[in-house]
């Protein structure tokens, strides 16, 4: 293997010759680009090293587009249903049409940076860039594993970083607000569940009696509704520790209990139009509860109760908050939501954690009689 550094402009360019093209025997070679002299001379020592030992990728004719195509196929059955519906919009409604052309060698940080840089100047949000710039990411990197190239060019790129989500939280006396309405409806046991377990939407609506044990005042959370290509479907939880078990206070017990005799009777009535898929929460004939037609019940009764208006899964937020206001133990609130990490739920309810860690400071301050 041989080749040659040569100055071009204000940089220099290193030729590498590769092996004759196998089918027409026409001469190939690899050109690289450095801004120094010094920095050229190392990329062709490594090179040609890399071409000896086999850590080199030859170009390959293969486009971005019909690589990230091929990734998003070979995916699909390794991944949740709403992860793959989401990276497919990413890849096929905004990445292919900016740099599926590109050769897939050819591919550099600059043409990634140019696309982050033209989707900030549609307007899209910092956020929404981040995630494309995650989901690209984690694809190169697979083209990286499989030998299509040397390294993933999103490590050299400056990508805009991802906003935290505004989180509203209710307060005890809104929160009790909200409840006192909602004892009326037909939901009243999920709403109760929501609150005083912080699930997910998915997680409640996917609930089956058979994962409530009420004798004991436990539930286990084993999986939630998602969303494939178009269809509501059943999946695994978000991680591992989204597989969890949650002790129930007695009001929810209580609650459940009568949730489960009027269901009951509602399935007689119903003979054999009922649907029997055990769940504790479902439309009126025991299918599946929509999450949309749950979230517009949520917001009615919202407005009814004069409370500001929060997102579902700001009950979740509200129901962390309430706990560690309350004095509970950070841990025990980790493990109840269901996150990986205790630094998770410590990070995004500092603002709650810095009271407890003034109450702290108090107490210590009384002990010692400063």
């Amino acid at each position: 293997m041989r080749g040659h550094i040569r100055k071009r402009g204000n940089g220099y360019s290193v030729v590498v010759e590769l092996a004759r093209d196998p089918e027409t025997n026409k001469r190939r070679q690899k050109w690289l680009t450095a801004a120094t002299k010094r920095e050229a001379e190392k990329l062709l020592a490594k090179t040609l090293h890399d071409l000896q030992t086999g850590g080199f990728i030859e170009p390959s004719k293969t486009t971005t587009g019909e690589y990230l195509t091929h990734w998003l196929e070979t995916i699909e059955t390794t991944v949740r249903p709403s992860s793959h519906r989401r990276f497919s919009e990413v890849i096929r409604g905004r990445v292919i049409p900016a740099v599926g052309s590109v050769p897939l060698a050819s591919l550099s940080p600059l043409h990634v940076q140019d696309f982050y840089r033209r989707c900030l100047a549609d307007r899209l949000s910092p956020s929404t860039v981040a995630l494309y710039h995650n989901v690209l990411h984690r694809a190169l990197d697979q083209a990286v594993k499989w030998q299509l190239l040397i390294r993933n060019p999103c490590d050299a790129v400056d990508a805009p970083h991802e906003a935290s989500p505004e989180m509203t939280t209710w307060t005890t006396e809104q929160t009790r607000a909200f409840l006192a309405v909602a004892d009326d409806h037909d939901l009243r046991a999920l709403w109760l569940l929501a609150v005083h377990t912080g699930m997910r939407r998915g997680e409640v609506l996917a609930l089956r009696w058979q994962d409530l044990d009420l004798d004991r005042a436990s539930l286990a959370v084993r999986r939630t509704v998602t969303r494939g290509t178009g269809a509501l479907t059943f999946g695994e939880p978000k991680s591992k520790a989204g597989r969890r078990s949650l002790a129930l206070p007695a009001v929810c017990v209580d609650v459940l209990r009568t949730h489960r005799i009027r269901q009951l009777e509602r399935r007689l009535q119903l003979g054999g139009a009922w649907q029997d898929t055990d769940l504790v929460f479902e439309r009126g004939d025991g299918s599946l509860l929509h999450p949309n037609s749950l979230l517009n019940a949520f917001f009615r009764l919202t407005a009814a109760a004069g409370v500001p208006r929060i997102r579902f899964h700001d009950l979740r937020h509200t129901a962390a908050t309430l706990m560690l206001a309350n004095g509970e133990h950070p841990k025990i609130v980790q493990e109840r939501l269901g996150h990986s990490d205790i630094s998770t739920t410590l990070n995004r309810y500092s603002h709650v954690t810095m009271d407890m860690q003034r109450d702290a400071v108090d107490r210590l301050e009384r002990l010692l009689g400063s």
